[in-house]
């Protein structure tokens, strides 16, 4: 474990010097499933970085809405080609990696449900339009591809806003080496079921900058009580999370072991006690609004082994020292 926790603060680090210019956007469309033509709903929150003027790099969290037996969604890592016709306009095509969470049934006849994990393909089309302002218009079409899972083709229009980040080399500002912060969470759980059953949750985390941008943190996580699960445990993440307008506000992306115990329900009563170590991916947002104060949004998706995945959805109030 000690080595995991190594090797991904290490490539955290790694990807650290690249952030020199970014953007954030949010778009929402439809989705149609190849296999059954079926239609739903589609969002992504995404956040890209050009590593120069033809090229740029992506994170996703796409959403691919609701068909039968189907409630998918997950994490896309993407490289962009892109090419400006005109001074306003770039065209972009991205492919990459989906590692998706689809909550399925267990048989067709079954109520039950399966929470399964996979890989798949995707690629992309981008148009933006971007004037004078950071503001950006944005259209982008998907097509997904997965060996074990259903195939779609969706199409989303939003808008991003382009950032710039924080010197790296700047250890004077807040978030910079050694800044340390305590951050108490309020929110909610919801299970990954077809009911998408919800609970209250809290959390109480440390934070730890080894670097601007690189972090660490541990955590301790009530997921609350529902009528299939109660839950609770100890998160160690490593964190990438770049700042933006003199560390006014921040994006990150933490992954790290989930070290849980709770109770696993039948049938709407207690089945047995169960400690698991399972995976927290999290994408998180702060605002700080004085020296040592900051509002912290973060979404936690708990992947387990044992169908009891879940979205964890945290407001806090940080301190930092």
């Amino acid at each position: 474990m000690r080595n995991w926790i190594k090797c991904s603060l290490a490539s955290v680090a790694f990807c650290a010097p690249w952030a020199q210019a970014d953007n954030l956007s949010v778009l929402a469309g439809g989705m149609k499933s190849t296999q059954s033509d079926e239609t739903s709903y589609a969002w992504t929150l995404s956040y890209m970085h050009d590593l120069n003027e033809d090229l740029a790099v992506s994170f996703s969290w796409l959403n691919e809405g609701h068909v039968d037996d189907h409630h998918r969604d997950g994490h896309t890592f993407q490289l962009w080609g892109k090419t400006k016709p005109h001074p306003n306009v770039t065209l972009a095509a991205g492919l990459g990696p989906y590692r998706y969470f689809d909550t399925t049934r267990r048989t067709s006849e079954s109520r039950g449900y399966l929470n399964e994990h996979g890989w798949g393909g995707i690629f992309s089309l981008q148009a933006t339009w971007q004037g004078e302002s950071n503001w950006q218009y944005q259209l982008r079409l998907n097509h997904i591809e997965t060996p074990h899972s259903i195939d779609t083709n969706s199409i989303m229009l939003g808008m991003g806003y382009q950032l710039s980040p924080m010197a790296f080399d700047d250890i004077s500002w807040p978030g910079a080496r050694g800044r340390q912060e305590v951050v108490l969470y309020l929110g909610q759980t919801i299970v990954n079921s077809f009911g998408s059953e919800l609970a209250d949750a809290a959390a109480l985390e440390y934070r730890y900058a080894f670097a601007p941008g690189v972090k660490a943190s541990a955590e301790f996580i009530q997921e609350g009580e529902t009528n299939r699960l109660r839950r609770s445990g100890i998160a160690l993440q490593a964190w990438y999370e770049p700042s933006f307008f003199d560390d006014k506000f921040s994006v990150g992306l933490g992954v790290g072991p989930y070290f849980s115990l709770g109770k696993r329900y039948r049938n709407n009563r207690p089945d047995e006690e169960k400690k698991a170590v399972s995976g927290l991916i999290t994408l998180a947002t702060s605002y700080r609004f004085s020296d040592h104060w900051r509002a912290r949004v973060a979404w936690n998706r708990t992947v387990t082994s044992y169908d009891k995945d879940t979205d964890v959805i945290l407001l806090g109030l940080g301190y930092s020292f």
